[in-house]
């Protein structure tokens, strides 16, 4: 088998672990709190641009226009999560963080309506890569603003928020040269998505772990 067939038959693990997320979020649903119903809002709106995006891909030949899609829902979720958790209390880091989270989004709807126009080989998705950087800023603000407050968190909530830092801070990495992932003829390219699905399928199991404990604890 060569690395190519290995990384396109690995893609088909994440809804397989996307399925079984949604399914223990509709199980506890009722019972998990407000950033666990995001998550698991998240999880399904990643499944469905996974299947969206295979369909695209075989019927039109490329499924670029996902990219900025995948950030706009990205940012949108996480935006969601972080002003649930408190950022939004104090006025000027309000302003300033939701302020850039409502200028990346209509950024990234934008380039969604201009992607048509855009040439493969010149695609570069820039809103993408913003996205994620302001899903790092905002985490980077919980861990700010609790600090400041001297506000105790749990175990839970620090591991929950390190792991979405984590993920989206590797994922801004990797996403900052995409129009060379895009347009490499070397094979390169596939060693960069490969360690891309690596760390999402670890950071899908991560969140499914956080929505099964979630639940267990409120029932």
């Amino acid at each position: 088998m060569e690395f190519y067939d290995l990384v396109n038959f690995s893609t088909y693990l994440s809804p397989v672990f996307l399925v079984l997320g949604i399914g223990i979020g509709i199980y506890f649903f009722k019972s998990i709190d407000i950033f666990h119903k995001i998550l698991v809002i998240y999880l399904a709106s990643m499944l469905s641009i996974d299947m969206l995006a295979r369909v695209f891909g075989e019927v039109y030949g490329n499924n670029l226009i996902f990219i900025p899609i995948l950030g706009f829902i990205e940012l949108l979720l996480f935006s969601a999560f972080y002003y649930f958790s408190g950022l939004h209390e104090n006025s000027a880091r309000k302003f300033f963080l939701f302020g850039i989270t409502a200028i990346s989004l209509l950024f990234s709807a934008w380039e969604i309506y201009k992607v048509y126009d855009i040439p493969i080989e010149e695609f570069e998705s820039y809103s993408k890569a913003i996205s994620t950087f302001v899903v790092v800023l905002l985490s980077i603000g919980y861990f700010i603003e609790n600090i400041r407050k001297r506000k105790n968190i749990s175990e839970r909530e620090f591991l929950l928020n390190s792991g979405i830092l984590m993920y989206f801070s590797l994922e801004l990495i990797l996403f900052l040269p995409i129009d060379f992932l895009i347009n490499d003829d070397s094979g390169l390219k596939y060693y960069f998505w490969f360690a891309n699905l690596i760390f999402t399928l670890v950071f899908y199991n991560f969140l499914i772990i956080s929505v099964w404990r979630n639940g267990r604890i409120q029932e």
